[in-house]
């Protein structure tokens, strides 16, 4: 199998429902053991009453109750020539001779299950709650929507089998089939409520720097239809090239080694100049790591983590107060940053490790990037997007190295750079690239120009940091 790597995870919420449905189903049942084997005699052939009390070994009485039991039920009746015989209705129960016979009976039952609404996919009735937050809405047809309760009427019938053997349906009704139901008809779908459907999706890239299609998403009987949607919500947030912006920036960061890794020529990034510097950088005295994908994908905000842990346990052991050192966190113009719920992880974790019981070790803050004081509107989408620590979330102002940029900058300890390429003609999403660096001279090179812009201005009385999100339309943003 070709080597792939994945340059980004992003999340996406496919629109979901949640239905009640009552239903009437079929079932087959076994017959009472005298009851089984008298009709699977006869069933072999017409018998006469004395014959079936010399098989089973019956008394005239034993055998008389039996059989006036069976002619009760209309399950025997006498020939032409005075035999008993199958009527119509035991006939049903067999379905060759020799075989068991089984009684179909009608019952009655209910299910709560969710259903997405691109492909109507049975999702299961414990379906986890989610947010529709950290990640791309698709977008499904309206009349998906309107109409889901008859579609899903539909789908119900269509994947009753499969829903039976995932176990979806009630724990009473799996324990009394040995045999597999089937419906017989749906008597009512009640839509409860929508819920989003959360899709992570890895975009990867092979040795040769070319874009590898996407997967299926195993969850979905079909895939096809939600590709087709994801696609047109990515064409929609697609952004203009940017490479020479990203190597401006590359160039006044002083950061040469990450500027080789873009080709030029492809329009591309050099994996296998990734792999090699990456060789170099574990075996050489650089204190810098190189890295591909989010900062707050799992395998690099591990990587993060293994770096942070002993600056700070020696914060721990200071004696000095270090609590007012400051730990920023500035997001890109990016607008496929954030759309992972891999972020909401890190963030937590970015502000839970700020402090212990017994002392604080850091101060953190975030700031996301708004076109200025009066953005509302970004606020708002901000504080919608995220789980947001009202104290220690800023609004600031675009523009911080043409906002392709993303840092992560903890005094005198590391810093995290995060280039976010955007290569449309090669990409569907950008691409972050890259590097965590614990070089004194770095770091604090670095975190000059990170304070530098945080304490600036975009013009008279417009300072770039915007104040609190949380307090935006307030009038008091401190």
């Amino acid at each position: 199998m070709e080597s792939t790597t994945t340059y980004h995870e992003i999340d996406f919420l496919l629109p979901a429902q949640r239905f009640n449905i009552n239903f009437t189903y079929v079932t087959q049942k076994g017959l009472p053991f005298v009851r089984e084997f008298v009709l699977r005699l006869v069933h072999l052939g017409p018998m006469s009453k004395s014959q079936i009390a010399t098989f089973f070994g019956f008394s005239l009485k034993e055998t008389e109750e039996a059989i006036d039991d069976l002619v009760e039920r209309d399950e025997l009746t006498l020939n032409e020539s005075g035999r008993l015989t199958l009527t119509d209705k035991s006939k049903g129960y067999f379905t060759d001779i020799g075989e068991v016979p089984r009684l179909s009976l009608l019952r009655d039952s209910g299910a709560c299950l969710s259903f997405d609404l691109a492909t109507f996919t049975c999702l299961g009735k414990d379906i986890s709650s989610d947010k529709w937050k950290t990640g791309i809405q698709i977008k499904v047809d309206d009349e998906n929507a309107a109409r889901s309760e008859a579609h899903v009427e539909k789908h119900f019938q269509r994947q009753f089998n499969e829903i039976f053997h995932k176990g979806f349906l009630s724990k009473s009704l799996e324990q009394e089939e040995k045999d597999s139901p089937t419906v017989y008809t749906v008597n009512s779908v009640n839509k409860i409520r929508q819920i989003p459907l959360r899709l992570s999706m890895k975009f990867q890239v092979d040795m040769d720097g070319r874009s590898v299609e996407r997967e299926d998403f195993e969850s979905l009987k079909s895939s096809d239809y939600v590709h087709e949607r994801i696609a047109v919500e990515l064409d929609r947030l697609a952004r203009p090239t940017n490479t020479i912006e990203i190597a401006k920036a590359m160039l006044e960061l002083g950061d040469s080694d990450t500027l080789r890794l873009i080709d030029s020529k492809t329009n591309s990034v050099n994996l296998r100049y990734l792999a090699d510097l990456a060789k170099l950088e574990v075996n050489g005295p650089q204190k810098r790591t190189t890295f591909l994908g989010p900062i707050y994908s799992q395998a690099n905000w591990s990587l993060l983590q293994r770096l942070l842990a002993p600056a700070l346990k020696s914060r721990i052991e200071a004696s000095a107060d270090v609590g007012q050192d400051s730990f920023v966190w500035l997001a890109p113009s990016d607008p496929y940053w954030c759309k992972s719920n891999r972020l909401q992880i890190s963030l937590s974790d970015f502000f839970h490790k700020a402090s212990t019981k017994e002392k604080k070790l850091y101060s953190p803050t975030v700031y996301l990037p708004v076109s200025g004081q009066s953005d509302y509107r970004a606020a708002n989408q901000w504080k919608q997007e995220l789980d947001l620590h009202s104290n220690e979330v800023h609004g600031l102002t675009e523009g911080f190295l043409g906002g392709n940029v993303e840092i992560l900058h903890l005094d005198g300890s590391f810093v995290v750079v995060v280039y976010h390429m955007a290569l449309h003609d090669t990409f569907p999403v950008t691409v972050p690239i890259g590097f965590i660096s614990t070089d004194k001279e770095i770091v604090s090179s670095i975190g000059r120009k990170a304070k530098a812009y945080l304490q600036g201005s975009s013009g008279f009385e417009t300072p770039n940091d915007c104040g609190l999100i949380a307090r935006f339309g307030r009038g008091d943003r401190v």
